[in-house]
């Protein structure tokens, strides 16, 4: 399985061999009974239908379903419900788990009232990016990376980010405001993920005012700004952009598709993520969120349909002999590629959302 894992080295082994609003709250409603329901929150796509169905018919649990695009939206209708949650499980993105962690919004996992936790691949069973002081805060899902993608059909090759920059495709490009600067400052030279600018927020600030500027003078290259997978997706298929900065889930699930873009890596690099179903402090029905767990886990088809529905690589081991051909290409790519992606960090993370939020706000005005 072409897996992306949360250490870098075992990351390239590994792949080298093969999110609008929150939903109405209504959807969520008080519990009926002790752990008769289960309140999810998470991306659409991610849970198979069919899944949820045999659940349900199995365990007499109902599981209701909040969709969200975005972890910060995510993230404040936790904080605002404080101690009295009405949801059980969220679906956090590994470099944003230590601000989850931080304001006390989650509680570390008993693996061992997990079924079937073995059937994780083994390096996704001790993943560092969820293990804090020995303790396990999240099932493994879905793994990723943000890439270049373009329509062969109308547009020349190329391994540099630059392509997005190129006159020749004049309004015919998209990208995520927050996401696209933190891969301009790498394309700048920078390090878009603030790990060196630890206790130098001058040296910090003078980075991120470059690649602002940078996408200001730029923007005239823009169609539109896009904020969630389904939106880039559409803009590709109906040509209305030619090259867009997408996660791979978006792109890869176009290929399956058969529709004709390629998903890469540019030599200068690009970041990578890991989702993971994390538990809820004081969730309101966690022994039916234990035997959620146990069954997602039981049977590698459910990987393999999380697969073909997100386009992310499984956390899941045996999920790629349930794949075809096409399947297994769209999540593989060169390994000197692969060599590309850096991890997000925890490390300096207020500071980075601090100075991107307002760099974002001030694109968009210019």
């Amino acid at each position: 399985m072409t897996f992306l894992i949360p250490t870098r080295r075992s990351t390239l082994k590994l792949m080298a061999s093969g999110a609008g609003l929150l939903a109405a709250p209504s959807i969520i409603r008080p519990a009926r009974a002790a752990d008769s329901v289960l309140n999810i929150t998470t991306y659409d796509k991610f849970l198979p239908q069919d899944f949820i169905d045999q659940f349900q018919r199995d365990t007499g649990i109902e599981i209701r379903i909040r969709l969200t695009d975005d972890q910060g939206k995510q993230y404040n209708l936790l904080a605002a419900e404080g101690a009295d949650p009405t949801t059980d499980i969220v679906t956090v993105a590994g470099h944003r788990i230590s601000q989850f962690l931080a304001s006390d919004l989650l509680q570390p996992l008993d693996t061992d009232k997990i079924a079937n936790w073995g059937n994780l691949a083994k390096p996704y069973q001790g993943a560092p990016q969820l293990t804090t002081d020995g303790k396990v805060y999240g099932v493994p899902l879905l793994a990723g990376f943000e890439g270049m993608v373009r329509n062969t059909d109308y547009t020349k090759a190329s391994d540099s980010w630059e392509l997005m920059f190129d006159p020749e495709y004049k309004g015919m490009t998209t990208y995520i405001i927050s996401d696209f600067l933190s891969i301009t400052m790498k394309y700048l030279g920078y390090d878009g993920d603030y790990v060196e600018y630890v206790g130098k927020p001058e040296e910090a600030q003078a980075a991120t005012n470059a690649a602002r500027d940078f996408l200001i003078e730029h923007k005239d290259m823009v169609r539109k700004y896009y904020d969630g997978a389904s939106e880039v997706q559409q803009m590709l298929v109906n040509e209305d952009v030619y090259v867009a900065q997408s996660w791979s889930g978006a792109a890869s699930k176009l290929i399956m598709d058969g529709f004709p873009v390629e998903l890469s890596i540019p030599k200068e690099g690009t970041y990578g993520f890991l989702y993971s179903f994390n538990l809820v402090k004081n969730a309101p029905n966690p022994e039916a969120a234990y035997k959620f767990f146990g069954a997602l886990l039981a049977n590698p088809d459910v990987g393999a349909a999380m697969v073909r529905q997100s386009g992310f690589a499984s956390a899941f081991a045996g999920v790629d002999a349930l794949l075809s051909d096409r399947e297994r290409a769209a999540i593989a790519l060169p390994e000197e590629q692969i060599a590309r992606i850096q991890f997000f960090a925890e490390v300096n993370r207020d500071m980075k959302n601090e100075m991107i939020d307002k760099a974002v706000a001030e694109i968009k005005a210019a």
